[in-house]
């Protein structure tokens, strides 16, 4: 008796999945040329770090709070200095989110439609977490770091999955 996946049942296997795997292969492939362009060409991309850290302190600002922007560094007058790198632009959620809807077997203009409504989608949800970011580090500085380290990592990715997710049943189907 032998032990483990017989070659015939791993074919099969692999023809009622074909097209999960498909999906997974993509996404794996798109995944990693995207972070691979966006590491080269980085450098290109900082001008992010600086708009997104104008856009908060412009918010943080309607808020009522005294706030300094100096390039990629927004300063709450009296509190706390936060400084946007690129993890805080929201692009590394984009990725993974752009490489879903890129995989996903659906037609280009239901493609697009996913890019356009997503990628503003996820760059509006970060904008909410840096400003809820500036108010924990105002008014609780201890946990400031679990807040943005382990709650909001994972909020964020549960948005990337839930804005696919909308896209696929709203859109594709």
């Amino acid at each position: 008796m032998k032990k483990g996946i017989a070659k015939d049942d791993l074919i099969t296997y692999i023809n009622q999945n074909k097209e999960v795997i498909q999906f997974i292969a993509l996404f794996i492939t798109f995944c990693t040329v995207f972070y691979l362009l966006y590491y080269h060409f980085m450098d290109r991309f900082a001008f992010l770090e600086n708009i997104t850290a104008s856009i908060l302190g412009f918010l943080l600002r309607i808020f009522g709070m005294d706030v300094v922007v100096s390039g990629n560094t927004v300063t709450i007058v009296g509190h706390i200095t936060l400084r946007i790198i690129d993890e805080c632009t929201a692009v590394f959620g984009s990725i993974v989110y752009l490489s879903c809807v890129l995989a996903y077997p659906a037609d280009v203009k239901k493609k697009v439609i996913g890019i356009v409504l997503g990628i503003p989608c996820l760059y509006a949800i970060n904008m909410v977490r840096l400003i809820i970011l500036a108010f924990v580090g105002v008014s609780s500085p201890g946990i400031f770091e679990f807040v943005h380290t382990y709650l909001w990592q994972t909020i964020f990715i549960v948005f990337v999955i839930l804005i696919w997710l909308v896209w696929v049943d709203k859109v594709v189907k």
